[in-house]
């Protein structure tokens, strides 16, 4: 998470939405200061904030899930140490709750592993650890905020969103940390009716409530009806855990 004085605002940085590019440039080019740890959400910030500080604009991002978990295979197929290294950081950065960091370490050490060992494919991954509907921390309070950058829309937004809250853009946001070997559209590699089925049933509820939507050519798989149902009595526990365990 980042913070900026003049202009006030603050920058809520969700895992895997470009995040890393935007925190890099907000910090080396204007000068935005780190505030609590990377990944902390909006309710940390608002418990450990100023009342000055809760007034300033909220900025964050968000990503198609679609496209996020092809994203999270080529990173654990092509990074031996991708768990290891990602909970080394996360301690260094004090970056969150020992349980999170717990529950991080174990699910990236396992998921890396896995592809390597099994030379695991896209589907054989995606098929093995999706298997309910899915969610993230963005349900929380980012529908309440000033600004959302889309990472569809990631070059054209970041210098939007910044402009408009006051910051003087110098240049184009900078490319980093680009994922390895993904070189296709990302809902080409949901290249089987199971796939297509199985991503409908998880990812369904989340893109509607995001505004996001599936090929065209997906028309004919049906997202089954106990997907929201499901959802919604997950949220439930997650929302807990996200406020205050994480």
């Amino acid at each position: 998470m980042l913070i900026n004085e003049d202009p006030a605002f603050v920058f809520v940085e969700l895992p895997q939405t470009a995040t890393t590019a935007i925190s890099k440039e907000l910090r080396e080019m204007y000068g935005a200061k780190k505030f609590l740890h990377k990944h902390a959400t909006y309710h940390q910030y608002l418990k450990k904030a100023s009342p000055q500080q809760k007034k300033y604009k909220s900025i964050g991002s968000m990503r198609n899930p679609l496209d996020q978990t092809v994203s999270f295979y080529f990173k654990y197929k092509n990074d031996k140490e991708f768990g290891e290294k990602y909970t080394v950081g996360a301690n260094r950065r004090k970056n969150g709750t020992q349980l999170r960091l717990f529950l991080s370490r174990n699910k990236h050490k396992y998921r890396s592993r896995y592809i390597i060992k099994n030379n695991a494919s896209f589907g054989d991954f995606f098929l093995k650890f999706y298997k309910l509907p899915f969610g993230n921390w963005s349900v929380l309070d980012h529908k309440k905020f000033d600004h959302i950058i889309w990472f569809e829309n990631l070059a054209e937004d970041y210098k939007k969103v910044f402009t408009d809250v006051g910051l003087s853009v110098k240049r184009g946001l900078p490319v980093t940390n680009k994922t390895p070997e993904k070189e296709k559209v990302f809902w080409t590699y949901y290249n089987t009716d199971k796939l297509k089925k199985r991503a409908k049933f998880v990812f369904g509820p989340f893109m509607r409530y995001w505004g996001y939507e599936f090929p065209e050519s997906w028309d004919y798989i049906k997202e089954p009806w106990y997907s929201q149902v499901l959802y919604n009595i997950l949220l439930i526990p997650s929302k807990f855990y996200w406020k205050y365990l994480m």
